[in-house]
């Protein structure tokens, strides 16, 4: 319902799960900041089904499919910048710096990133939002993404990167 919504499709959730589990997560908090309809709720494997899981999505009505399809997960309805959490520029690096303000100590954040309109968090040329990043984490791991990742979910061909982090 909103025209920049692009949903994970299942090779992108699946490949983001695979790498957290070569990091060696089991089990743990989930938090999906633009959790959409939930699909990369629906990809976690078995081997992490331990985990809890809290989602947040503007999207009234996408928000509101994703609690009925996902209702043991914790689903805001609004705003990430109004989520609160327990243990806890543009708008991909608020996403990203708001995610290391809700992580634990230890806890891993995964991101998908593109170039969109704001540069990509990993390629513009304003280095803050890195800098941001690196002073209150350690990179796990950046992956670069096909460009046509995201071609046939959402008809987009825009660089998209993984990035991983550790608080």
């Amino acid at each position: 319902s909103t025209l920049s919504a692009y949903y994970t499709s299942p090779t992108i959730g699946s490949a983001v799960y695979e790498a957290l589990g070569s990091l060696g997560f089991q089990k743990g908090n989930i938090l999906e900041p633009s959790c959409g309809v939930g699909n990369f709720f629906g990809l976690l494997p078995e081997a992490m089904a331990g985990s809890k899981l809290y989602g947040v999505e503007l999207d009234s009505i996408t928000g509101r499919i994703a609690t009925l399809l996902y209702p043991d997960a914790n689903i805001l309805v609004r705003g990430f910048e109004r989520a609160h959490f327990p243990d806890g520029f543009f708008i991909l690096d608020y996403f990203f710096a708001k995610a290391i303000d809700q992580v634990r100590p230890g806890g891993i954040i995964a991101f998908l990133t593109s170039n969109g309109i704001s540069g990509g968090t990993m390629d513009k040329k304003d280095d803050r939002p890195r800098r941001y990043l690196a002073e209150r984490c350690e990179l796990l791991g950046a992956i670069r993404l096909p460009n046509n990742a995201f071609l046939s979910n959402a008809g987009t061909d825009i660089t998209t990167d993984l990035v991983i982090l550790q608080k």
